[in-house]
């Protein structure tokens, strides 16, 4: 819980704290500070200035806090128990104090978070002061230890056992994505100062990293070792000093695998530093955004520390980075950056985490904005390489390169701009459109893309680095399905790995504005396959580039938060595989049916188109009267009943002029109507037969006529239980025209799962009161 106004606050007078007591002299042996730890151990050249400004090039970066009261002297406050210090315990052969930066020589700037005392009238539980946590070694900038400030101990006393903090355990994956993240489990009971994590917003899109690659773990000194001896500073092994100002800021892409340009990083140390969380939130480009990006960065860092059970309150470093713009100086941009550090420190301790140090880096130089100290420790270099105390150098003699750049990463997949390709790709993207009007288009488009996705990936196996224009933008428009996405996601086998990245970073260089949109997909594409290989950092770019654009874009949200949750891609690409084999069961199954009423495209068809053409030349230009009309319906309903009787006898052709006549007939609602199927079930064999074959002589331009026929094989089908074949049929002719009722009306009984028997005995009615009305036709 946030820190109360001081007019909200209790306070109370202060007690002075008692005066430091004398070692007593009836202590056996002398006192020897303990040898410098793993990661802090400081050569014996540090100077006991606070302020390096003035001093000589080789101890210009180091730091030394000033020398305060030794808390083995001072009594604790009274009603404590003083625990026992194992890191202030005597080392054999050591002869130095621990050696301190000078980081934070006065404290924080920034208050500590406020204490609830008890109420008035009630005696304060004073439970034992627990043993302090091992410090991180290459902090030694922290604030002094809660010791030095008596009223500090009363206060820590003072809470009720009802209010003492836990420590926050691990917490398994969650289920429910990708709404919240960072929501607590159900079995366990909210904290009431942690925050509730929210769904980054586009320019807020922070990308977390596990436990980096590039560094091993930094093992701690034992304090007990042979000859007084720390084995982690005397012996060859991994372990990696950070001893000033300077090592941990050019620790920074060790730390995370990668330098990120323009961005804000915060780490919370673990007991060896770097396996603490860590989190990276890109700055926008204007800073009147910073603010509210510092504010949001700040709450969800808190939530992901807690949720790798990690206490944000032992500490947290900020890092800037950020590249000065045209016109600007280092200087100037690392004055830009300073407000960043309040709204930080602000919006960190609001949720009780404590910021050791923020650095600045700009220009391969850095600035502690921590220092109090007026011109001290701001914009110095770097390290040099070849500075035997230099992060980087430790790092080259153990075989490890820094992280790449940002923007050196981004490279790989950023689009540049091609105007002759992208009016190439516009008609591309027409002609996408037009064929995916109808399902049998979509189905059509999509086994397309299919196979030209396969013939993509096998030519850059065989070493192409290219394609055709043609395929090119062919391929771009053509993942923007879906299942054509998760069939791309399937061409993520271990040998195909190095091939499919190749392949959809090509295809995402060349998504440049206005066709950012149609990146989406590829850089998802990317992006799982950068995760498949291990390299999060890309996968992560690529996916805030695809989050970015279109935030509503689930895979690339599912995918996110799964590098997140630390699941396996494994599982990701079987689920693919199984869907890529469903989806070409089901295109090779919609190819069938679609077989059977798909109009012709052998060299019968211009045969059909012919006798269509006649037959409408001879029909539409007739006025019919009301009489007229009607005798054209039972013309039309006697015709196809001796075709029926055709095809039970075995015929199953008609001539061209008579099936031209049936279809044109059938255009008519009370026709169609009248020609439902209601006969017996031995007859829907044969009706099914009759009304593809018409269908597939809709040939264009013709095929505006074929919707009455596709209705009338869909209604056969759905009575023998062929759901399946009546669907497509339905869709068929609602594609062809999306206002034919009866086929919407039929779709949705089908869909709804309706049972056709009512239907059935109602289109019987009807066909009975058709044949009735016949005995009319000798009075016209």
């Amino acid at each position: 819980m946030a820190a109360p106004t001081p007019s909200h606050r209790k306070t109370t007078t202060p007690r002075p704290a008692p005066k430091p007591k004398k070692p007593s002299s009836s202590a056996t042996g002398t006192w020897r500070p303990p040898a410098p730890s793993s990661l802090s151990a400081a050569p014996s050249t540090w100077s006991t200035s606070s302020c390096p400004a003035k001093r000589t090039p080789r101890d210009r970066t180091r730091h030394l806090r000033p020398t305060r009261h030794d808390p083995r002297t001072t009594p604790p406050a009274p009603g404590l128990r003083r625990a026992p210090r194992r890191d202030r315990r005597a080392t054999p052969g050591s002869d130095r104090p621990r050696p301190r930066t000078a980081l934070a020589q006065g404290g924080h700037r920034h208050p500590p978070p406020h204490r609830r005392l008890p109420p008035q009238g009630r005696p304060p539980h004073r439970p034992a002061h627990p043993a302090p946590q091992p410090r991180h070694p290459d902090l030694d900038h922290r604030r002094p230890r809660p010791a030095a400030d008596p009223r500090r101990h009363r206060h820590r006393a003072g809470r009720s056992t009802s209010r003492q903090r836990r420590p926050a355990p691990a917490r398994p994956h969650l289920a429910h994505r990708p709404h919240h993240p960072h929501q607590q489990s159900p079995g366990r009971r909210p904290r009431r100062a942690r925050p509730r994590a929210t769904t980054p917003s586009p320019h807020q899109q922070a990308t977390r990293h596990p436990r980096p690659t590039s560094t091993r773990r930094h093992r701690a000194a034992h304090p007990h070792t042979p000859e007084g001896r720390n084995p982690e500073v005397t012996t060859s092994d991994n372990t990696i000093q950070v001893t000033s100002l300077p090592n941990l800021a050019e620790i920074l892409p060790y730390l995370l695998g990668h330098y990120p340009d323009d961005s804000i990083a915060l780490h919370a140390p673990g007991p060896n530093f770097h396996d603490g969380p860590t989190m990276t939130c890109p700055l926008p480009e204007d800073p009147a955004e910073w603010q509210a990006t510092a504010e949001n960065a700040a709450r969800q860092f808190v939530a992901y520390a807690h949720d790798q059970g990690h206490n944000p309150d032992q500490g947290v470093i900020i890092y800037l980075c950020r590249e000065p713009r045209p016109g600007q100086t280092p200087w100037d941009t690392a004055a830009l950056l300073a407000p960043l550090t309040d709204w930080l420190t602000t919006a960190l301790m609001e949720h009780r985490a404590t910021v050791l140090q923020t650095i600045g880096l700009v220009s391969n130089r850095w600035w502690a904005y921590e220092c109090p100290t007026e011109g001290c420790c701001e914009g110095e270099p770097l390290p040099f390489p070849d500075d035997p105390t230099s992060v980087t150098a430790q790092m080259t003699r153990l075989g490890r390169t820094r992280g790449p750049r940002t923007r050196d990463i981004i490279k790989e997949f950023r689009a540049t701009a091609d105007p002759a390709f992208l009016k190439d790709l516009q008609t591309a993207a027409d002609h996408f459109n037009w064929r995916c009007a109808t399902n049998a288009g979509r189905d059509a488009t999509l086994a397309l893309t299919l196979d030209q996705i396969d013939a993509a990936m096998s030519r850059f196996r065989d070493g192409a680095t290219a394609l055709s224009r043609a395929l090119t933008t062919q391929l771009i428009v053509g993942l923007q399905d879906d299942a054509a996405v998760e069939a791309g996601m399937a061409h993520a086998e271990d040998d195909d790995l190095p091939h499919a990245r190749r392949l959809w970073a090509y295809l995402a260089r060349h998504c440049a504005e206005p066709f950012t949109q149609e990146a989406v997909p590829i850089l998802t594409l990317f992006a799982f396959v950068a995760w498949r290989q291990g390299d999060l950092i890309a996968a992560r770019l690529a996916l805030r580039d695809a989050i970015t654009t279109d935030p509503d874009y689930e895979l690339a949200t599912g995918i996110h938060l799964a590098t997140i949750d630390g699941e396996d891609p494994r599982d990701w690409l079987t689920s693919a595989r199984e869907g890529r084999a469903h989806r070409a069961a089901h295109l090779q199954h919609a190819v069938e049916i679609a077989s059977e009423y798909r109009p012709t495209t052998d060299t019968t068809a211009v045969r059909y188109r012919e006798a269509l053409d006649a037959a409408t030349a001879d029909y539409a230009p007739r006025t019919l009267t009301e009489d007229r009309r009607i005798l054209a319906q039972y013309g039309t309903v006697d015709i196809i009943d001796g075709a029926l009787a055709d095809f039970r006898n075995g015929r199953p052709q008609l001539m061209d002029e008579i099936a031209a006549r049936i279809i044109l007939g059938l255009q008519d609602r009370e026709t169609r109507d009248a020609a439902l199927s209601s006969g017996e079930e031995s007859d829907l064999p044969y009706e099914r037969h009759l009304w593809g074959y018409l269908a597939r002589r809709c040939v264009p331009p013709h095929t505006d006529k074929a919707p009455p026929l596709l209705t009338l094989l869909g209604w056969v089908a759905w009575r023998q239980d062929d759901t399946v074949t009546a669907t497509h049929a339905f869709a068929d002719a609602l594609d062809i025209d999306p206002g034919y009722t009866l086929a919407q009306i039929l779709l949705d009984g089908i869909r709804t799962e309706c049972d056709p028997a009512p239907l059935l005995a109602t289109y019987r009615e009807a066909a009975a009161r058709f044949a009735a009305s016949r005995a009319d036709l000798d009075t016209l």
